[in-house]
């Protein structure tokens, strides 16, 4: 499948962007110049699903994009400028110059990758004053920068990659250069947007499956599993599941007992598909007082998509909120609720030294896997029993017992006691340890 490119940027940038982009026939790349930073509200909001991936000219307009939300960080990328665009450009100011500059003033490039550079190349004795960058910095405020340090006899020239910047320092006569995105950087950009673009072409077109399971009531199953009722209940899931296979271009198969399948490709599921299973979850809770849980398996095919929805199941436990879970190909879970953050956790994986460790211990590195997603999802380096109940939807005795398990084996250490307001022992408290 042919990708295109979308190309954000001031006319100049554009252009260059553009000859670098002749090399590349198999992309189409469509230019979207603008005037203002104001206009990329615009152009987003018109052409944003028009293209595969988004090319920025530079830092400045990504970010913009960035912070106002109009796009997500696997949709766009841009050109650094503290490689060989920078080299580049300093280069041309000595030669202009007719002498080697030792001292610089620069901006929009963080203080730690212009070191990492100088330190690689052995050019710590050239002399940088940085003004990094930070959205919302006014261009006037660069340019007294660069200005008094130009007077204050500390710097010979500067070089930035702010267009305003640059046409202000060059009206008050101070030596500036403007560094723009070498020819290599933009290459390498368009090659990086156009593997990810393949790779969610092929993402996309992942077979996904839907599960949607409603739980029987133990204490009235046999009568309610016979009777019209429960009938008429299975009809109303079917017909929401439905509309939802309708948005998503899929079909959706009942395979009694309460579980459906909706068959549709990665692709096709969005924010809106969500937003209806929640829905559907609330719905059957209020009409029937039934829950309803939701599974969703990805897969290169569907036998792994189907298996992947049926170990999803198995970690769904009785949940306050509507809660969907989502296994990939990966065996990686992520565990979403409204207005909530999404927990991401592996089911299997632990890495090698947490293998090595849980080898000989009673503990599925799943529940492992899913204890380091919470402590960091609500920011506890510290944790005691009681915690990992609440967190696993389990008993504080079964908390106790994997907490003494990890112990154990070595992935936590007791780091303290707490008292629990209520009589007896106070409550141990504990971190995993470094080195896991």
């Amino acid at each position: 499948m042919k990708t295109t490119i979308g190309v954000i940027g001031p006319h100049d940038s554009i252009q260059r962007i553009m000859y670098v982009a002749e090399e590349f026939e198999e992309i189409t790349f469509l230019p979207f110049p603008y005037q203002t930073l104001s206009d990329i509200d615009d152009i987003l909001a018109k052409h944003r699903h028009e293209v595969d991936q988004w090319f920025f000219s530079g830092v400045l307009n990504h970010t913009y994009a960035m912070d106002n939300e109009l796009i997500t960080e696997e949709e766009a990328g841009y050109p650094p400028l503290h490689g060989s665009s920078f080299f580049g450009i300093l280069l041309e100011a000595q030669l202009k110059m007719n002498k080697v500059i030792k001292s610089v003033s620069i901006d929009t490039i963080a203080n730690e990758d212009f070191d990492k550079i100088l330190s690689y190349y052995q050019l710590d004795s050239l002399k940088y004053y940085n003004h990094p960058f930070r959205n919302g910095v006014k261009a006037e405020t660069l340019i007294d920068f660069h200005k008094n340090l130009y007077e204050e006899g500390k710097t010979e020239v500067v070089i930035t990659s702010i267009k305003d910047v640059y046409h202000g320092l060059k009206e008050l006569g101070v030596p500036v250069f403007r560094v723009t995105p070498s020819y290599l950087s933009i290459k390498l950009v368009i090659q990086f947007l156009e593997e990810r673009a393949q790779s969610n072409h092929y993402r996309n077109s992942q077979v996904a499956i839907i599960g949607c399971r409603v739980e029987l009531n133990s204490d009235h199953l046999e009568e309610l599993y016979y009777s019209f009722k429960s009938k008429h209940h299975e009809l109303d899931v079917k017909r929401h599941l439905l509309l939802i296979a309708e948005k998503t271009n899929g079909s959706v198969m009942h395979f009694g007992d309460g579980l459906f399948f909706v068959f549709t490709t990665r692709g096709e599921l969005s924010h809106e598909s969500e937003h209806d299973l929640y829905n559907l979850m609330e719905e059957i809770k209020l009409e029937t007082n039934l829950q309803a849980n939701v599974s969703i398996g990805f897969g290169e095919t569907v036998s792994q998509a189907e298996q992947n929805v049926r170990l999803g199941f198995r970690h769904i436990g009785e949940e306050e909120h509507p809660t969907i879970l989502i296994m990939d190909e990966n065996q990686t879970i992520t565990r979403k609720q409204p207005a909530q953050q999404d927990m991401v956790y592996k089911s299997g994986e632990t890495g090698a030294v947490w293998k090595e460790k849980l080898k000989d211990a009673a503990l599925s590195p799943g529940i492992v896997s899913k204890m380091l997603s919470y402590s960091k999802q609500y920011g506890r380096e510290q944790f005691s029993s009681q915690d990992l109940s609440r967190w696993l939807k389990s008993t504080e005795r079964n908390g106790r017992r994997i907490l003494s398990e990890m112990e154990r084996v070595g992935l936590v250490e007791q780091c303290g006691e707490m008292q629990s307001g209520e009589r007896g022992r106070p409550r141990k408290v504990f971190q995993f340890k470094q080195e896991a």
